[in-house]
């Protein structure tokens, strides 16, 4: 599979492991971003998602449709469920060669996979759209979920331009009822409308824009921001 998602992730991907291998017994154990989610959950699901676009994409190969998570949502969470409390190597080991194993599927996988189709647990989705460019997403704000020392203003800012386009398309949804908002952001001059009613402006740089949007911020900088629903 040849795009250029491939190298931004094993480069996010490569960010990511340093932070985990900082992690001790005490670190994982303890409190991430995510409500009820410690460190090794939010770990755990890194790996169990590299996991499951690998199994999507080797079917792909193969001509075959593959599941994320076979065994739907209940399989998936459960999974999520048993990294609770795991110790600092464990789940560092666990989430280290489900990337590696990732990166060689992809590396493999022939160009048609880009466009083939896999289960997902919300539905069917495209592989190239769908599953690789959101692990990315998936590794960039969980890392910042992991809340230890990655920050949305450690993301890429040419990434960011690109998911806050993606994030404006459900915003209206999240945001109350007859509230619109105008988000400005002071360091690109770009400009995001969403909803309909009475404006807020909310005034920061794109990345706190983003945090705001995806939910890992509760405002931005001083500003009394609308309240959201959960990002996806």
């Amino acid at each position: 599979m040849n795009n250029h998602y491939l190298d931004r992730i094993d480069e996010a991907t490569a960010k990511l492991l340093v932070s985990v291998a900082r992690l001790d017994d005490v670190a994982a154990a303890g409190p991430s971003l995510l409500p009820e989610w410690d460190r090794a959950m939010v770990v755990t699901h890194l790996a169990a998602n590299a996991d499951g676009i690998r199994r999507a994409v080797e079917a792909a190969g193969r001509g075959e449709v593959g599941e994320l998570y076979p065994g739907g949502r209940p399989a998936r969470n459960a999974e999520i469920e048993a990294g609770r409390a795991l110790t600092a190597r464990r789940a560092e080991q666990r989430l280290r060669n489900a990337c590696e194993q990732l990166a060689v599927a992809l590396a493999n996988a022939p160009d048609g996979a880009w466009e083939a189709v896999a289960v997902h647990p919300s539905g069917e989705v495209r592989i190239g759209p769908g599953l690789i460019v959101g692990r990315l997403r998936e590794v960039e704000v969980h890392h910042v979920d992991l809340d230890y020392g990655y920050e949305p203003r450690d993301w890429p800012f040419g990434w960011v331009l690109e998911e806050m386009d993606r994030a404006m398309l459900d915003l209206p949804a999240r945001l109350p009822p007859g509230v619109a908002v105008v988000l400005a952001g002071d360091d690109a001059g770009q400009r995001w409308v969403a909803g309909s009613g009475d404006v807020v402006e909310i005034i920061g740089t794109t990345n706190d824009l983003f945090a705001w949007v995806t939910g890992r911020a509760p405002g931005v900088g001083q500003q009394e921001c609308p309240p959201l629903t959960p990002w996806r």
